[in-house]
């Protein structure tokens, strides 16, 4: 994986190409995605540009996410009874969720799924797995104490 401070020169630089302009906001907002293991939500992320900047609003964190999204900086995080989530690894790779407390993991598998190009009249772009289970801590937390 790339360095966080390449990946975030490489989203300066994608700025500046693009004519977006390089706020503070815009780049707490990305360093914070860089920074978090756990998939926030846009609320949990703006929870933390407000911290630095009490004045952000919510709809800039919310336009600087999909613009990091727009970009190929980050992924969108989707599973049944859920807010939407983000991630800053763009790296192929799936993910483990936490049925019971939500909580998300990286994972790569070194299996291939061979998905057609063409499937059902859809063009296929890629392909993201969710794999829903219990996670270490809940299994821990389930089990019955003797």
């Amino acid at each position: 994986m790339v360095d966080r401070e390449e990946r975030l020169q490489d989203f300066i630089d994608r700025c500046r190409q693009e004519g977006l302009k390089i706020t503070p906001q815009r780049v707490a907002v990305y360093e914070i995605l860089l920074n978090s293991y756990n998939h926030p939500t846009v609320e949990e992320i703006y929870d933390e540009v407000k911290k630095r900047y009490p004045f952000v609003s919510l709809a800039t964190v919310y336009r600087t996410v999909e613009t990091l999204e727009q970009m190929g900086l980050a992924k969108k995080v989707c599973y049944w009874g859920s807010s939407a989530r983000y991630d800053a690894n763009i790296d192929e790779h799936h993910h483990l969720i936490c049925v019971k407390c939500g909580a998300i993991r990286d994972i790569y598998m070194e299996e291939d799924l061979s998905i057609p190009s063409e499937l059902e009249g859809f063009r296929t772009e890629g392909y993201s797995v969710n794999i829903y289970g219990l996670c270490p801590e809940c299994r821990e937390k389930a089990q019955p104490t003797s």
